[in-house]
């Protein structure tokens, strides 16, 4: 009789030991995966899809889902503001830039990333790696806060000098080394083609502008307007300096030898890429990631045989200075919104998104995929199957970022291997040669202003950033003579309150 009580025994207790594994293994199979809401920046070459491989790997690997806003990248900083002031905002909004967020944070709108550095482990590692204690820092906001989590980059500038190759060497012509030896070679080279327009730029003249100012020692096109002088320490506005009117006299000197294009500040992006390609233009500031094979075969079917784009060193300007524009090691970032706190799965979501950003599998998913299905790893390091179009691979037929979602979601840190990758050789040869050589300008120090003063600023900024666009281009094209009418200039600079905007600038309230 014991002995039977005692195997009911055993049976029962067996009994519930199934039944209780039982439902442990049913509660892990049927638990749903974790939903976050997302901003995220939709691109015309690449609309979301839902099935997406890398959107199913987050699935996959971390059971997590997302519920997703989809915003026109085009317009994609208004639809930061309309959703961060909707009242119930996303948890995560992508592609933000540190320099962007000071209203949002100053409104209680974002969470204080730092006040959970320790929930983050991938992100203290990658920091500490990679030696950005101090670029941290620049983030830091008067109340010793941060908030954004950023992606960093190399200090490599892809936008770079670059010259018709093979009619400089018919010409016996030598890569120009000094903005004096570039003007002399084109001015010959105009002689010769007369057809041309020797130096030509698109963008409304934002890279041209950009390119010179950093052999000018001031900031100008797209990097704005904004210069920290060292010599006096203070923060002045670029156009009302003798940088800029020197800068202006040079491209008036090529405007007059007939070497700029009349057409830079209003040309499109079709009309300009028609030039290079059908040989009009013999110099140029672009990005070379990508080589210049596309052009190169464009001009042998135009009837330039050898024709050949390549990137020069950047040349020294008139004032002794060999630059090109800074690079900040902050690319763009990803903030979460203030009452994600207050959600069940907040501390999930950190684990999340610091797992996506920062560690080495979450970056790869990003910008490689899956192994396998998007990548091989070779003796030579990752490769994408020969099934997907690269610069490399242009017999490829599958464009990874529309059809798997590749490089678009938490694409902040630059994966290098894949930015290598893309490059032809010889690019990377050369960009390894700039970084080498320190060619980038060092980065002005940190402006913050509080909300007030950036309400002030902005509205001087646009009446005096029209008139020097305006004034720019007479005193380019010699409408307005440079020298007889500088000081006009700067008095009406002064009535537009460019003073006053250094003097904000300047503020110790800031």
């Amino acid at each position: 009789m014991k002995k039977k009580i005692v195997i009911l025994f055993i049976c029962l207790i067996f009994s519930m030991f199934l039944l209780e594994s039982s439902g442990q293994q049913e509660k892990v199979i049927s638990s749903e995966p974790l939903t976050f809401s997302m901003l995220f920046n939709e691109t015309q070459a690449a609309p979301l899809k839902e099935d997406w491989l890398v959107l199913e790997e987050y699935k996959k690997r971390k059971n997590v889902v997302f519920d997703i806003q989809v915003a026109n990248d085009s317009h994609y900083e208004n639809a930061i503001n309309v959703a961060l002031n909707s009242g119930n905002p996303p948890d995560i909004i992508l592609k933000v830039w540190p320099q962007t967020i000071l209203e949002y944070a100053n409104n209680g709108f974002l969470l204080p990333i730092s006040d959970y550095i320790d929930q983050l482990p991938y992100f203290k590692a990658y920091i500490k790696a990679e030696n950005l204690e101090q670029e941290i820092n620049k983030l830091t906001m008067k109340n010793g806060k941060f908030y954004i989590l950023p992606g960093f980059q190399r200090k490599i500038q892809v936008q770079q000098w670059i010259y018709r190759k093979d009619i400089f060497d018919k010409n016996s012509l030598n890569a120009p080394k000094t903005y004096e030896e570039l003007f002399n070679s084109l001015v010959f080279l105009k002689k010769k083609y007369p057809n041309t327009t020797p130096i030509s730029a698109t963008w409304g003249g934002a890279h041209l502008f950009a390119m010179i100012g950093a052999s000018f020692g001031i900031p100008a096109g797209w990097r704005g307007n904004q210069f920290y002088d060292t010599k006096n320490n203070r923060w002045a506005y670029a156009p009302a300096s003798e940088n800029y009117k020197e800068m202006l006299i040079f491209l008036n000197r090529c405007y007059e030898a007939e070497i700029l294009d009349p057409a830079f500040l209003t040309q499109s992006d079709n009309e300009f890429y028609e030039k290079i390609q059908n040989g009009k233009v013999l110099v140029t500031p672009t990005w070379i990631t990508s080589g210049f094979d596309n052009w190169n075969e464009k001009l042998k079917q135009n009837g330039y045989p050898n024709g050949e784009w390549a990137p020069f060193p950047v040349a020294k300007s008139p004032m002794g200075i060999r630059a090109l524009p800074p690079i900040d090691k902050f690319r763009k970032g990803l903030v979460l919104s203030a009452d994600v706190k207050n959600k069940p799965y907040f501390n999930d979501l950190l684990k999340f998104v610091d797992w996506a950003l920062y560690s080495k599998e979450g970056q790869n998913l990003t910008y490689w995929g899956v192994e396998g299905v998007t990548f091989t790893e070779t003796k030579e390091g990752k490769a994408f199957l020969s099934s997907i179009a690269t610069p490399k691979n242009p017999e490829g037929t599958i464009n990874a970022k529309s059809e798997y979602g590749l490089d678009n979601f938490f694409n902040n840190v630059e994966n290098e291997e894949l930015e290598d990758y893309k490059k032809p050789k010889e690019i990377v040869s050369f960009l390894n040669e700039s970084l080498k050589n320190d060619e980038t300008e060092k980065l002005p120090p940190q402006l913050s202003l509080n909300e007030e003063s950036l309400e002030a600023v902005n509205l001087l900024l646009q009446p005096l950033d029209l008139y020097v666009a305006e004034t720019s281009i007479k005193f380019i094209t010699g409408e307005l003579d440079i020298e007889n009418y500088w000081e006009k200039y700067l008095n009406e600079l002064s009535r537009y309150g460019y003073i006053t905007l250094e003097n904000i600038w300047n503020s110790t309230e800031n």
